[in-house]
């Protein structure tokens, strides 16, 4: 079932920005090469990335199926998506009528965030 994976932010200070929200909501942070500074509070995460990267948006967490009936969607509405590969993950990007970014995300090993505790 599609849930909230993540809302991601452009920083000019990735790490002190997680920092902050580990101080205060007690998130769980998670770095990995190559990938934003997650911060996850419970189940759902912040997505801390370095400017120029791939914008603020809401990813919402689908299964491989769920993803390509959004794509299908997309299509029959005439609505542009592009799909990206992060190694981890694959997601669907595509913007509301009000132009948010979102993204319909996908985990290779099935349920990653980082593999929670």
């Amino acid at each position: 079932m599609p849930r909230l994976d993540h809302a991601a932010f452009e920083t000019d200070d990735p790490d002190s920005t997680a920092a902050f929200y580990e101080r205060i909501f007690g998130a769980r942070v998670v770095k990995a090469e190559g990938h934003p500074v997650m911060a996850y509070v419970d189940n759902t995460g912040f997505a801390f990335h370095e400017r120029r990267g791939p914008g603020d948006h809401t990813a919402v967490r689908v299964s491989a199926e769920e993803r390509a009936e959004i794509k299908h969607r997309l299509d029959q509405a005439g609505i542009e998506s592009e799909e990206r590969d992060h190694e981890i993950a694959v997601g669907l990007f595509f913007r509301d009528p009000e132009g948010r970014l979102l993204e319909a995300i996908t985990y290779a090993s099935g349920d990653d965030p980082r593999n929670q505790p």
